[in-house]
């Protein structure tokens, strides 16, 4: 009896000890695989990208989304140029100049993605109204102030822009659209890991 009362014992142990295994396996097994083509260096980045993916109210329709890319482009553009004229670190100045040439880039891109697109998409010449009013704001500082509102500023615009693509790549209504917005996201993503270095520097 005592003999059996112990392989007993052992059968439920065994069995408590792959009960434990099975949840480690089930976990990787359904990890996932978002992103995977432009996943950045930086884990935070890359959680980042993946838990904004399909926000509430991102723009599945062309017109809305293309706007807001447009804009968003725009202002990284108009703060780049101030990042070059006002930054006071090195860093600052460079990674303004690097927002001028890939959101020029970007934004040219999106308009060749566009051009058979019919009835036609027209385009914002202005960021909205939210985000000028940052780059006023960045306009009256200097110095340190305006590196670290300049960093604060690109954090939260990549963030949003990145959610918005995220989105868009899920739901998106234009498939010419859809391909840009995938191309997109490493420019994005590469940004964020830099800015995420500056804003720990």
């Amino acid at each position: 009896m005592i003999r059996t009362a112990t392989l007993a014992s052992v059968a439920a142990l065994s069995l408590a000890a792959a009960a434990c295994k099975e949840p480690t396996t089930t976990v990787t097994q359904n990890q996932p695989q978002a992103a995977e083509l432009n996943s950045p260096d930086d884990p935070a980045i890359a959680n980042l990208g993946a838990n904004a993916a399909a926000p509430a109210g991102v723009p599945t329709a062309a017109p809305q989304f293309a706007a807001l890319a447009a804009g968003s482009d725009l202002f990284e553009i108009a703060s780049g140029r101030l990042a070059q004229e006002k930054g006071s670190s090195t860093g600052v100045r460079n990674f303004g100049e690097q927002l001028v040439e890939e959101h020029t880039k970007s934004s040219n891109e999106m308009k060749a993605a566009l051009a058979n697109v019919r009835p036609p998409i027209p385009l914002p010449s202005a960021p909205p109204a939210e985000l000028q009013a940052k780059l006023q704001a960045l306009q009256g500082l200097s110095g340190e102030a305006f590196d670290r509102q300049f960093i604060v500023d690109q954090i939260a615009s990549h963030q949003q822009t990145l959610a918005a693509v995220n989105g868009y790549i899920a739901s998106g209504d234009n498939p010419a659209l859809r391909d840009w917005a995938r191309k997109t996201t490493g420019v994005i993503q590469k940004h964020l890991q830099q800015l995420n270095r500056m804003s720990q520097a």
